[in-house]
């Protein structure tokens, strides 16, 4: 991560910990759909008993995630960054649990949910880098020179 920080939002320039974040989470995101892409089976199964509503939350899911994202990377919000660890980590129980079953279900699902998972992670671990953190918290830092 090196090289300084070289976008700016407002007045700030982001720090690479976030821009990287930013792109990270974003990869997750399109893994996820990929993971819901290669399980087309469940796709239809949700779709046949909710043929309104499944479509609708897919893409409001998609959505929140996207403006989730926003919030953390563009506009410096610090509760959601908290959020964003507390979320993974209670979700690390879940994904630990459910590996086998998802394995032997579809393994292609699989390994794309387990990669978008594990690219989520290492994203929120970004936020709480030294150069993160005092972005976050609105410090002033140096002007670029």
């Amino acid at each position: 991560m090196a090289g300084g920080a070289s976008e700016k939002v407002g007045a700030a320039s982001r720090p690479d910990s976030v821009i990287w974040y930013e792109r990270l989470a974003g990869a997750a995101l399109v893994t996820g759909l990929g993971s819901a892409a290669a399980n087309p089976v469940s796709l239809a199964k949700y779709y046949n008993l909710y043929p309104i509503g499944y479509p609708i939350m897919f893409v409001c899911s998609i959505a929140g995630q996207s403006l989730w994202i926003w919030l953390i990377a563009r506009k410096r919000q610090n509760w959601a960054r908290w959020i964003s660890l507390v979320m993974v980590i209670i979700g690390i129980p879940s994904v630990i649990i459910d590996f086998d079953e998802r394995f032997r279900f579809n393994a292609v699902a699989a390994i794309l949910f387990h990669t978008g998972y594990l690219l989520l992670v290492v994203a929120v671990v970004l936020l709480f880098r030294s150069d993160a953190r005092a972005w976050f918290s609105r410090a002033r830092v140096a002007p670029d020179t």
